[in-house]
């Protein structure tokens, strides 16, 4: 009981802002140039614990590589790692960059304040998740994660809000494969186990 108690009161607070000097969003086809000025919304996900520098690099090269899985298979890994799905963030974006007006909240951080595991998943449209998302055609996606500091916004004075810890690497948009494409993959897949049991 004291645990669930300590827990609904944990809380984490930080200044979220992609600043394109360093880092940014940016297509996969021109990595570092923060000129795309199209539609774009993403989530935040935040992991309590110590932050593993393995699970990081694993969901970035994942979220890169299409051979790892790329975008979808870097999604996965949140909710297959425990990450929780934090509030809507409310954003300017422009040039690559995203900014944030006010310090980002989160209200499930455990314990209050500590440093946590942050991911973001973007996409290049104006649909409000990543599931409904995914189903646009032509659609680019990417996940990006990193350790962060927080503060515990929920004791007066408010404390100054760390900024993010954001990695000097951009948060890649790529294409996903159309569903048409994984229903192929199953047929092509299915006829030719079926072809070599016939052989």
């Amino acid at each position: 009981m004291l645990g669930f108690t300590a827990g609904v009161f944990a809380q984490g607070f930080f200044q979220l802002d992609g600043n394109a000097i360093n880092n940014g969003v940016s297509l996969y086809t021109a990595p570092g140039v923060y000129t795309f000025n199209g539609p774009f919304n993403f989530e935040v996900w935040e992991q309590n614990g110590t932050p593993s520098a393995t699970l990081i690099s694993t969901i970035n090269n994942t979220s890169l590589t299409a051979t790892m899985g790329g975008p979808l298979a870097a999604y996965a890994l949140l909710a297959g790692n425990n990450f929780n799905q934090e509030p809507a963030p409310v954003f300017t974006f422009a040039s690559g960059t995203i900014s944030m007006t006010a310090a980002y909240r989160m209200p499930d951080v455990s314990p209050a304040g500590s440093v946590v595991t942050v991911a973001v998943a973007g996409w290049d449209t104006v649909d409000a998740s990543w599931g409904v998302a995914k189903s646009s055609p032509g659609v680019l996606m990417g996940v990006l994660a990193w350790s962060q500091a927080t503060k515990d916004y929920t004791h007066p004075p408010l404390p100054p809000a760390p900024g993010n810890m954001w990695p000097a690497q951009d948060l890649v948009l790529s294409p996903i494969p159309e569903p048409g494409t994984f229903a192929l993959a199953g047929l092509g897949a299915a006829a030719l186990l079926i072809f070599r049991r016939r052989k």
